[in-house]
């Protein structure tokens, strides 16, 4: 496994996130995840399923763990543990940056496709979509990042796409790509995204919730039998926070501009307990 930091730290996290959307709606989203905490480490996948007429399901493990595999720019993921593979081709170029930085370490964000077309086999069924991925790549705890919430997502049509971070707190910070190019500033909400230098309105029905629980406090909750000592050192109102995701129709508008699309978007409230 080529992912150990290059230098000992007391805390390294490295988290992908693949996503999934079929034409009919079904949508799949997959993390795989790798925690080292001073000498001991742990290791998490899951998978979360979700149609019109069942609602989500979720399935995770902390063994037999496999991450994806980057190959010629394809993304390609092997999950016997709950039967799927499948690979992710890139439709646009890379997106990265870097989230926060102190003298503790980093948070750095790469988004290896903004815009991927899929194909998965699950159990004895073939699927073909669209999708996204993304890596982030910790060497500092998140919760020692001065912030109260934080909004990200993701919002792709048949020719565009478009991707948002944003983190408040005392100061507020925001990244947002359009097309593949950072944009300047504009307004992130839980129903549309401004870009007022692109005079684009992105507008986002959040008509399907994907997931809405305590979501750091349930993975916190069994990785300590892994890792015995992270709960106490986890502040409370970090491991209590609210996590909210979210598959909107998404129809983005301007003065020559008119598309429309599916977005996975998320709110984590650290406020909320």
């Amino acid at each position: 496994m080529n992912r150990q930091p290059h230098k000992p730290v007391d805390f390294f996290l490295s988290k992908w996130y693949l996503d999934y959307i079929g034409d009919d709606g079904e949508t799949m989203i997959f993390y795989a995840a790798e925690l080292h905490w001073y000498h001991r480490k742990a290791y998490y996948s899951s998978w979360l399923s979700y149609d019109r007429n069942s609602g989500s399901a979720l399935k995770s493990t902390f063994r037999h763990v496999r991450f994806p595999v980057v190959m010629n720019n394809t993304i390609i993921l092997s999950c016997p543990k709950f039967g799927i593979s499948g690979t992710w081709k890139p439709l646009e170029k890379m997106l990265q940056a870097r989230i926060f930085e102190s003298e503790e370490g980093t948070i750095d964000w790469k988004c290896y496709q903004p815009a991927s077309e899929v194909h998965l086999r699950v159990m004895d069924k073939n699927l073909t979509g669209k999708g996204y991925v993304e890596r982030l790549i910790l060497t500092v705890p998140p919760w020692r990042m001065p912030f109260d919430e934080l909004r990200w997502g993701r919002f792709a049509s048949d020719d565009i796409s478009t991707v948002w971070i944003e983190i408040k707190g005392n100061d507020t910070r925001q990244w947002v790509w359009f097309k593949g190019e950072q944009t300047g500033e504009g307004i992130i909400t839980d129903e549309y995204i401004s870009l007022p230098d692109k005079n684009l309105i992105l507008n986002l029905d959040r008509a399907e919730e994907l997931e809405a629980d305590k979501k750091i406090h349930s993975v916190v909750r069994k990785l300590i039998r892994y890792i015995p000592g992270i709960k106490g050192s986890v502040p409370l109102n970090f491991l209590m926070a609210d996590t909210c995701k979210w598959l909107s129709r998404g129809v983005l508008v301007g003065s020559n501009n008119k598309s429309e699309g599916k977005a996975i978007h998320e709110l984590v409230n650290i406020r909320a307990q």
